[in-house]
Parts: structure tokens; C-alpha cells; sequence
């Protein structure tokens, strides 16, 4: 709802409602100062166009033109994208020329757009009002909006309405004399929002602006959406609590670790010393065997089950919605290609509404790139955008420090693509957060939630999902930077997740042979792969249905509450440790976060049920040297430990599941105790009756027998049967050794929560905004500033702008906007300042 009210003149101007309802309205005066707002009505705000085909009654697209503005500007006219949210404006126009030239400057503006308005004056009594003054109006005089325009867009007090940026005209403007300059744009520091592109653009990219759909979703329908999270206290860091919390890790550390050498000390002096009575602790020794025996039997008897009485599936009435992930932070160009193009390259999804999203946990070179991944992405990979936009404070971190983006929307092998770059390291597990919340969120945005996120970003990322069709996202699918997805992957997950209750599917995860197929490594790793997934995961998968891990390299979740609802991902899942928790809380919060999430969704939502899809494989890279191998391990390890205790001691853990990590713990303690007693066995053969050491050999067979079955059923070709059964024999022989080392790493560096040599890096180059961004003049005044431009890129252009879009594509500078987030500023929160 707008009104025009001509600051000399008695004839005020308005839209009103199809209802007639009464209105609350402001006013725009014209031409000397006026106040252009957006209207708030009983039924939520305006969403109407001034001066364009009159009254639209989607988002509003105002376009200000004045003489010079016009006269000065060839292909190039301020725009605002579908996506950008509205801001209040303050338009202040000051004469500096006589009414001479004020009348020249008008009919510059009528030969520019002739029949523009007098073609649509026919449409409503109220266009001939839109532009001028009531005794000016039959004419077409414009000449009280002709003069210079210094475009101040300023923050006001909350509860104005808004102001969407300068829209294009719909009709080309002619050409104008090369000895005018575009009008200055001046933004101050404490209304900025977010940093948007400016590009020039071609005649063709003119075109396409100015066929935009007027009912075209803008961000300002989403920024009522949601309320912005406030931070949670935490602990002070101050050098003296720094020193008390690491004291009491180290502490805590010792602690284990003599723990752990006195009960494999105790328990191997007990069977030497006294072997009459090694009995006792054969539970200890035998556990594991018999519960790998146990659940060979069962997957056999559900299998057979199951084939009699086969599971329904509740098939969807539509073909579900998915929103494809990928969490990236060092990878190569080359990964992050071949990891796009599987994702987006997938078989029998076609007719399922689908949207990438990638999001990268800051900016950071690995050994042998030239680039940042954030660089990869959007000057050689992602060239295909619509827009880049940089957004101060744009979430809340789960340290509760407020976090910059830099995001870009654009299309990857004609899939939507909407990518995400925090301007620092947070962690994978803020990565995830960030994703899983916003979509859970979106779904339930009518019951306007309270969320991590800035209305800005909300309504950013929201309204990519709309224009991608996603009205609700009805699963996630997640895939590392490094793993690469076979043809109809996501297909067999789908089908996988459709048994009631299912929440979560993971795929199988095999090992990518790029670099020979008889690697003794690449062996070793592929049959322990093997093994865990055909074994213990299968039996989660049939019998419990309870899979305790969704490796995040092949996972699909579905959004609801149970999954990404806040209890779950934001309280618990989400919880980051202060300096002076513990060391346990530390690693579940820095190792294996697929298995704690998961874990933690088991643990609380009892009745849900997830799965594997042996079908859907996924190829992902693993350790080549022993260094990164025991860092991962180290991990995986501790991580792994650290979630078994939680399921020991959690409520709402399936029985068989409780017993199961019960027996994990105990084997990791007394690790070494039973490598000892492997030793023992061989010994005691030589003076124990036969059939007693049959009926011990008769249980460990079981699962090995199993381990050499499971190629039969699960490869396709000899040649990767082969493979498995060379490297079983090292798994068999070498396995023990290997989780010993495995063992004596974890305890050493048990206070080490980082990613070790995982995740090696070289620079950061995560920089903070610089001085002109944050300043009220941030366009460079070496030359003409172009205009801004939040909409499709010069990538499209002539190939003789190819290097001005590289150079444009970089950190803001002088082509690009700073908007600040005034709520942010207006709530007193800090903002997160970038740091090496």
C-alpha cells in the first residue's frame, strides 16, 4: 500500500485494498525531500510497484530515476534481484541547476521513454499520478523528479516499512551522450546489510532484467518468517580459565590412561599367573566374537523373514523434494568437479524438485593448491550465477559468535545451485547445523520459529528454495567434497527410506581405486569398509533398525523434527564445549559428528528407525600414508568410544543396541589384554583337550566364514571379489597390530581435538572486510562507479570481460556494496570479526 502526495499540489494519491479496508499509510513527497515507505496493512504488508505497470500485487519493484541518472546510463540500470530484501529509503534530491535546465533535463527524460507512462495511463486513474504533480499530470511532466538524485539509503527505527532497491524501467533507455556520469551512491556503514555485486552488464543481461516478472518472490515476504536467535552466555575466555580447563583435561587424560594400563596389566597377570582360573575373564575375550556370531545368525533368519513377509513401503503422492549437500573446506578443484558432477549427474530423480546447496567452512589452501576451495568454486567451477552477495552477521555459530558469509545463487548443469562461504573455520559440524536447521525451519516457517539465522540470510537462502520449486524440503542428501556418487545412488536411497518410520539411510561406502587396485593400504581399508558395513551396519539395518552411524559421505535425512528439530541439532548435536567441560564432552563434540547426531536422534526419539541401502554405493578417498591414517583413525576411535558410552547410559536405547556398545567399550579398554590373550589361546592349545579348543575355533569361525561370504553376494565382478579376499587375509593377520597402534595413538593424543593431518592446510585466507566496505563511501574513486547490480553476472558477457568478471569475483572491493545488518546492530550483538 503506497500514496503519492506531490510536495506542491492538493492532490493526494493512493491504492487501496480490493477490500477496501481501512489503511495505515505513510506518504511519498515529490520532488524536493520525500519519504518513500512501504505500507503496513490488517493483513500483513503492502506488495505493490510504483512506478511500474502500476499496482502489482506481488513484491514491490520501485524503480527512482532522475534526468542525469537517465542521460548518463547506456545498458546499465539499477536493479534489485528477486532475493533481495527490502530497506527503507530516504530519497533527497538537491537542485543544482536553474529551471532552465530542470526543463532540459525533462525532455531528455521523455526522449529517453516517450510512451512509457502514456501507454499504461489508460490501465488506472492513478498513473498519471505516479510522476508528477496534479497540473502536470495530462502532460507527462516529470520535471520535479528530474533533478540530481543523491540516493541515501539509511536505517530507521523499527517498524517503518520497506523499500525494495532501484528497479529497471520496462522499457530500454536510449542511448545516452558519453559525457555524463552516473549519479553517486552512498551508502553508510550502519545500514548495511550485505555485500551485493556490481557488474556492468551486456545488452543481452539488459534484456533479461527487464523481461523480470513483477511477481517475481523478493526477500522481504520472508523476513517476518522467523525471529533471530539472541547469543547464550559462555564461559569467559581469560588466561586463567584457559589454564584451569586445560589442566583438567590433561588431568582427565592421565586419569584414562593409567586406567587403561591397569586393567590390561591386571587382567594379563591374572590369566599368566594364574591360568587355572582365566575363565573368568573369557566374557571379556570371547564378547565380541559371540556377538559377531549372534548377528550373522540373524541376518540370516530376518533375511529369510523378509523374503516371506516382505516390508511395506508407504509410497509419497508426489515425488518427494530433495536438497543435495555438500560440506566442503580444503578439497581440489578436481574433487569438488567430480564430486558435482555425480551429484548432479544422478539417474531416475528427474521428476523429484531437487536444489544443491554447498556450503564451505572457511577459506583455506591444501598442500598443492593454488587457490582456496571458496576460490575454486566461484571463479572456476560455479561460473554459472545470478548474483553474489556478501552478509554481515549473517547466523549465529554454534560457538554463539555471529558468523559473515559470502553466498552465490546460480545454476550447475542447469540444477539450482546456492553456495555458502563462512568468512572463517567453524568446524563441519557447523556446517551441518547451519544447513539442517535452515531447512527445518523452512518448513515450519508458518509457525514463525526462533533460528539461528538473520532475516537476511533466511530470506536469501529461502527464496532460492521457492524459486527452485521446493514449497517443503522433504529430504536432505549429504555428500562429502571427496566422495564421488554411483549413477543411481540417491535413487536406491530413496527407496530405502520410504519403511515407516525411517528416518535416516545411509549408502554403502567403498573405496575409490584412483590410484592402483592392489594397493596394500587401499586393500586394508577397502575389507575393514566391507566388513563393518556387512555386518554389524546390516544387522542395524534389518533386525534393530537402528544404524548408529549415517556416514556423512552417503546419508540422506529426512527434515522433520526428530532429525533437525532444535532439541536434537541445536541443544545437543549443536552444544559447543567451553573451557572448562570435560575431555569426553570435548570429543563428542570435535570427532565422528555423523555418529553423534545420529546417536543422539536414537537416544531421545526412540520410536525412529534408520537404515542402510547396500545398493546406493559411494566412492570415497582414503589415507594413503600410515600418519593421516592413524590421525583418522584417532578419531574415528575416540569418537566412536565416546558415543558408545552415550548409548550405555542414555535413555530410550534399543536393548540389542545397549548391549552392543557395552561390548565396544569394554573391547576398546582391554585392547591390549585381548591381543594377549590371542597369544594365551596358541599357548594353551599345546596342554588343553582338542575338543575345548574346537568349540573356541568353531565360534571364532563363524565370522570369519561370514567376512568371506560377504563378496558373493555383495560385488558384482571377480575381479572385486579378489580384491576383498587379499585384503581380509591382511585385515586377519594385520588387524590386531594395526588397532593396537591404533589404541597406543588415541591414548597419546587423546587431548587433541582437531583433525590432525586429515585436514591439512597451508594458508588461510580468511580476511576481514576492508576499510572501504565498512565505510560510508565504499565505491572507489578512481573511476566511474558502475552500477549495482544484484542479478545475472558478466559471466555471460563478452569474452572481453572475462577478466574484469575474475577480478570482479573477488572479496568486496571497489564493485561491490556493503549492506550491514542494522538489526543485528540494533540488538547491541556482536559481530565476528575474521581471524587468521
Amino acid at each position: 500500500m503506497y500514496t503519492i502526495q506531490p510536495e506542491h499540489g492538493d492532490v493526494v494519491l493512493q491504492s487501496t485494498d480490493k477490500d477496501r479496508s481501512p489503511i495505515e499509510f505513510n506518504t511519498i513527497t515529490l520532488p524536493q525531500k520525500g519519504t518513500i515507505t512501504n505500507v503496513k496493512t490488517r493483513h500483513g504488508r503492502g506488495r505493490r510497484s510504483i512506478l511500474g505497470k502500476l499496482f502489482f500485487t506481488q513484491p514491490s519493484r520501485i524503480p527512482i530515476v532522475s534526468a542525469r541518472s537517465i542521460s548518463s546510463r547506456s545498458d546499465r540500470h539499477s536493479t534489485s534481484s528477486s532475493s533481495t530484501r527490502s530497506v527503507e529509503a530516504r530519497i533527497e534530491t538537491t537542485r543544482t541547476r536553474s529551471d532552465s535546465s530542470q526543463s532540459d533535463a525533462s525532455s531528455s527524460y521523455q526522449s529517453a521513454v516517450p510512451d512509457y507512462f502514456s501507454q499504461h495511463s489508460a490501465e488506472s486513474p492513478l498513473s498519471s499520478g505516479v510522476l508528477s504533480r496534479s497540473e502536470t499530470a495530462q502532460t507527462g511532466d516529470d520535471s520535479s523528479l528530474t533533478s540530481s538524485s543523491l540516493i541515501d539509503v539509511r536505517s530507521k527505527s523499527k517498524g517503518k516499512g520497506p523499500l525494495i532497491l532501484p528497479e529497471p524501467l520496462a522499457q530500454p533507455f536510449a542511448p545516452p551522450p558519453e559525457t555524463q556520469s552516473s549519479p553517486e551512491v552512498d551508502i553508510e556503514e550502519e545500514s548495511a546489510l550485505a555485500t551485493v555485486e556490481t557488474l556492468p552488464r551486456s545488452s543481452a543481461e539488459n534484456k533479461t532484467l527487464q523481461n523480470i516478472d513483477p511477481s517475481e518472490p523478493s526477500i522481504e515476504e520472508w523476513e517476518d518468517c522467523i525471529t533471530t536467535a539472541t547469543p547464550k552466555t559462555r564461559v569467559e575466555d581469560t588466561p586463567k580459565i584457559r589454564r584451569r580447563g586445560r589442566r583438567t583435561i590433561v588431568t582427565q587424560k592421565h586419569l584414562m590412561q593409567t586406567a587403561i594400563i591397569s586393567l590390561n596389566a591386571f587382567s594379563i597377570f591374572v590369566t599368566w599367573w594364574w591360568p587355572k582360573f582365566a575363565y573368568i575373564l573369557l566374557p571379556f575375550i570371547t564378547a565380541t566374537v559371540a556377538l559377531n556370531s549372534i548377528m550373522v545368525f540373524s541376518i540370516g533368519a530376518h533375511v529369510i523373514w523378509h523374503r516371506i513377509f516382505p516390508e511395506k513401503q508407504i509410497m509419497p503422492e508426489k515425488p518427494e523434494s530433495l536438497v543435495l549437500l555438500i560440506p566442503c573446506y580444503n578439497e581440489t578443484m578436481e574433487e569438488m568437479t567430480k564430486s558435482l558432477n555425480s551429484l548432479v549427474g544422478q539417474k531416475d530423480i528427474d521428476q523429484h524438485p531437487q536444489a544443491v546447496m554447498i556450503i564451505c567452512d572457511g577459506k583455506v589452501r591444501g598442500p598443492g593448491m593454488e587457490k582456496t576451495t571458496a576460490d575454486y568454486l566461484f571463479e572456476d567451477i560455479l561460473v554459472e550465477k545470478d548474483y553474489r552477495v556478501r552478509i554481515r552477521a549473517a547466523y549465529l555459530a554454534w560457538d554463539q559468535e555471529f558468523m559473515d558469509v559470502v553466498v552465490q545463487k546460480g545454476t550447475y548443469r542447469g540444477v539450482p545451485y546456492f553456495c555458502i562461504v563462512k568468512q572463517q573455520n567453524q568446524g563441519k559440524r557447523d556446517s551441518l547445523i547451519v544447513v539442517r536447521s535452515f531447512l527445518y525451519n523452512y518448513n515450519v516457517r508458518a509457525e514463525h520459529p526462533e533460528t539461528v539465522f538473520s532475516p537476511r540470510f533466511f530470506g536469501f537462502m529461502a527464496s532460492f528454495l521457492k524459486e527452485s520449486g521446493i514449497d517443503n524440503v522433504d529430504h536432505l542428501v549429504g555428500m562429502d567434497a571427496d566422495t564421488v556418487f554411483e549413477d543411481n545412488c540417491i535413487a536406491e536411497l530413496l527407496k530405502e527410506s520410504r519403511y515407516p518410520h525411517t528416518v535416516g539411510v545411509c549408502g554403502y561406502v567403498a573405496v575409490d581405486w584412483k590410484d592402483g587396485h592392489w594397493d596394500p593400504w587401499r586393500l586394508y581399508q577397502s575389507a575393514e569398509y566391507t566388513i563393518a558395513q556387512g555386518l554389524r551396519r546390516l544387522h542395524q539395518s534389518i533386525a534393530t533398525h537402528k544404524v548408529s552411524c549415517l556416514p556423512g559421505c552417503c546419508q540422506l535425512l529426512k527434515i522433520c523434527e526428530e532429525t533437525c528439530g532444535p532439541e536434537v541439532l541445536v541443544e545437543k548435536f549443536g552444544y559447543c564445549p567451553t573451557l572448562t567441560d570435560g575431555m569426553l564432552t570435548q570429543i563428542r563434540a570435535t570427532a565422528s559428528e555423523d555418529r553423534n547426531h545420529v546417536c543422539h536422534m536414537l537416544s531421545m526419539r526412540p520410536k525412529v528407525q534408520t537404515r542402510q541401502a547396500l545398493k546406493a554405493n559411494a566412492y570415497t578417498d582414503v589415507p594413503h600414508s600410515w600418519s593421516v591414517f592413524l590421525s583418522q583413525r584417532r578419531r574415528w576411535s575416540l569418537g566412536a568410544t565416546s558415543n558408545d558410552l552415550l548409548l550405555v547410559f542414555a535413555s530410550g536405547v534399543q536393548w540389542f543396541e545397549r548391549i552392543i556398545a557395552i561390548v565396544n567399550c569394554l573391547t576398546w579398554f582391554l585392547n591390549f589384554f585381548i591381543f594377549a590373550s590371542v597369544v594365551s589361546f596358541i599357548y594353551a592349545m599345546t596342554h588343553t583337550p582338542a575338543w575345548i579348543i574346537m568349540c573356541f575355533v568353531g565360534v571364532m569361525l563363524i565370522p570369519l566364514v561370514y567376512y568371506l561370504c560377504i563378496p558373493l553376494w555383495l560385488c558384482q565382478k571377480w575381479h572385486d571379489r579378489f580384491q576383498f579376499w587379499a585384503g581380509c587375509a591382511l585385515y586377519t593377520f594385520c588387524g590386531p597390530f594395526i588397532n593396537i597402534s591404533v589404541l597406543l595413538y588415541s591414548c597419546w593424543n587423546m587431548d587433541s581435538f582437531g583433525w590432525g593431518k586429515t585436514r591439512k592446510v597451508i594458508a588461510e585466507d580468511a580476511v576481514p572486510l576492508p576499510e572501504s566496505a565498512s565505510q560510508s563511501d565504499p565505491i572507489s574513486k578512481e573511476g566511474p562507479a558502475p552500477d549495482t547490480v544484484l542479478g545475472p553476472s558478466a559471466s555471460s558477457s563478452s569474452s572481453s570481460g572475462g577478466n574484469q568478471q575474475k577480478q570482479l569475483d573477488l572479496e568486496p572491493t571497489q564493485n561491490e556494496i556493503t549492506l550491514e545488518n542494522s538489526d543485528k546492530e540494533r540488538q547491541g550483538n556482536p559481530v565476528r570479526q575474521d581471524k587468521e
